[in-house]
């Protein structure tokens, strides 16, 4: 019988400038990092302090990675990073916009949104030519293949399998949004949604209550919370922030809807970075059941089939309509509520899994 060093198919090596931020994007290289090292020598250059908050807030088992240290990382010179980074099979990078030389046998560009598209100068496109790009959606490989003209590989982020339910679930009249606090460099449109349902909840849904629900994790996020929590005074509205792993799971279990409006009233060919890359809370709350009635625009339109297993809007009325329509019809609800448990199946650890294998095996 072979040992567990033995069984391991590659050396894999990941970096991320944003790993203690803990939203899509941290899920998304956290995720990679823990299947892969089921079969695979993983290495991270991060401090093992993320553990616990991985598992507490992403419900991500990273027990079986090797951390390095990120400091000695970001400080080496050309030379010894290419030195360092040969021993590696495969190596994952999440950029911010910069890139670097890769001595991996093969290289994986991680670009989350078009803010963080590399710009092509000639030493980012010699740069470029030792690594293949990931992205989680159609609308970002579009926006990458027209400003780098690389294709890029479409992995979609996963949901935990733990949080697919049965059908059995106790709801409520509540509608529910997550989204992490931040205005840039797309905001989440928490103040349009608290507006709007303060404007419209006592004449169209009297007997419901919003739930704003997100990760605060940079500084300027705690004055959006704090202007929330005043505009939210008196009215049946609860802002929870940093809500761990489990609680979140069961805001989604007792949520009915599922409000999203990032890059509602933005001009998105301009701004594309103001739009939804993809949008795994969505998926997130599909998967307990909940109806998504969300913002026609960005890597949403590839989650929701419009009146199929949710719900697609463009405008305030849009909204009102369909919102107020699953409202008044519970059978609609229940109808909808299982259309979205079984869209949501589409998105689980063993799918991504096996397209992540299918692109590394490439």
């Amino acid at each position: 019988m072979t040992n567990e060093k033995q069984d391991k198919k590659y050396k894999v090596g990941i970096y991320s400038p944003y790993l203690e931020v803990y939203g899509g994007g941290e899920r998304y290289i956290y995720s990679i990092a823990s299947l892969l090292s089921s079969q695979n020598e993983v290495s991270i250059y991060a401090d093992k302090s993320i553990i616990d908050k991985a598992k507490d807030l992403l419900n991500i088992n990273l027990d079986r990675i090797h951390f390095l240290p990120i400091a000695q990382f970001r400080k080496q010179n050309f030379l010894n990073k290419l030195i360092t980074l040969n021993k590696f099979d495969l190596f994952f990078s999440m950029t911010d916009g910069s890139i670097f030389f890769s001595a991996a046998r093969k290289n994986f560009l991680v670009i989350q949104s078009p803010a963080h598209i590399p710009s092509t100068d000639f030493l980012n496109r010699i740069k470029l030519i030792n690594w293949r790009i990931l992205c989680y959606s159609q609308f970002m490989q579009e926006i990458i293949f027209k400003k780098t003209g690389r294709k890029a590989d479409i992995l979609p982020p996963c949901i935990n399998n733990g949080i697919i339910p049965s059908v059995h679930i106790q709801k409520e009249n509540i509608i529910l949004t997550v989204g992490r606090f931040f205005l840039y460099p797309h905001s989440k449109k928490h103040e349009f949604m608290l507006r709007f349902f303060i404007k419209y909840y006592r004449k169209y849904f009297p007997d419901w209550k919003l739930i704003i629900a997100g990760g605060l994790t940079e500084e300027g996020g705690q004055e959006l919370v704090n202007k929330l929590m005043l505009q939210s005074k008196d009215f049946p509205v609860e802002i929870v922030v940093n809500p761990s792993f489990d609680s979140l799971q069961l805001l989604y279990q007792r949520a009915k809807i599922y409000w999203h409006a990032t890059g509602f009233g933005e001009d998105l060919e301009k701004f594309p970075e103001r739009a939804e890359h993809f949008g795994i809370t969505t998926v997130e709350a599909m998967a307990k059941g909940t109806v998504p009635v969300v913002f026609n625009g960005g890597g949403q339109k590839e989650i929701i089939s419009d009146e199929v297993d949710g719900f697609l809007w463009d405008s305030e009325k849009d909204l009102l309509d369909k919102t107020y329509n699953l409202v008044q019809n519970e059978d609609l609800l229940k109808d909808f509520s299982s259309k979205a448990r079984v869209k949501a199946v589409l998105y689980s650890e063993q799918k991504f899994y096996a397209k992540l294998q299918k692109i590394i095996d490439r």
